[in-house]
């Protein structure tokens, strides 16, 4: 039976307040899992980092297969959805079946006024897994749930076969389209960064 070892703390941090102690990083959990693809037992940890205006994370993997630590950076994307950057609390990641799950949730949003309403309540989902062809580590999966002028939204991007899902819905009525494009396929973490994350914001946007 496989032993895990979980230390669990949900958290956040704000780095605007001047009272802020001087940490360089936090180690919020740990796990021992079976992430690459040999039967050594790996190690994820989220970090935080002080040293930044906002909250800023790190996803850290530690691939015995490789004998070597990778570290993610959890981008902050409230600004392309809220045209202000917010804060942002980060829950444990989920493990199963070596898939690692990280939720995104941003804090009190301050938005600039706009005529046609801003997302409000985003919280993010992003999965990643090894890939042992390649030796690297795949962005497999990103979802993404807001609301907007009292409808709720919620996008799904499925990065192996490239397909995407969005949906709205309010008062009982919903709406649906769907789609793919090339370049959602083949994601990986050199692949993820803000001018991607910003493509993505585009897709489905034909039901707002």
């Amino acid at each position: 039976m496989k032993k895990i070892i979980l230390l669990s703390l949900l958290f956040f941090i704000n780095c605007k307040e001047n009272n802020v102690k001087a940490i360089d990083t936090i180690e919020s959990q740990y796990e021992t899992l079976y992430f690459d693809d040999d039967n050594i037992g790996d190690k994820a940890e989220v970090r935080a980092k002080q040293n930044a205006e906002l909250s800023s994370f790190i996803l850290s993997i530690y691939l015995s297969s490789l004998n070597k630590t990778v570290e993610i950076p959890i981008i902050n994307n409230s600004i392309l959805y809220n045209n202000a950057e917010s804060d942002y609390y980060l829950s444990d990641p989920i493990i199963k079946n070596k898939i690692i799950t990280i939720r995104v949730d941003y804090a009190d949003l301050v938005t600039k006024p706009n005529i046609s309403g801003e997302r409000k309540n985003l919280i993010e989902k992003i999965k990643f897994r090894y890939d042992s062809k390649n030796k690297k580590i795949q962005v497999i999966g990103y979802d993404l749930n807001y609301t907007k002028a009292r409808k709720k939204y919620s996008k799904t991007f499925n990065f192996i076969t490239g397909k995407f899902y969005s949906s709205s819905s309010f008062d009982g009525k919903k709406e649906e389209t769907s789609g793919w494009a090339l370049e959602l396929q083949n994601i990986y973490i050199e692949n993820w960064n803000s001018d991607f994350i910003g493509k993505l914001s585009l897709y489905g946007n034909e039901i707002e």
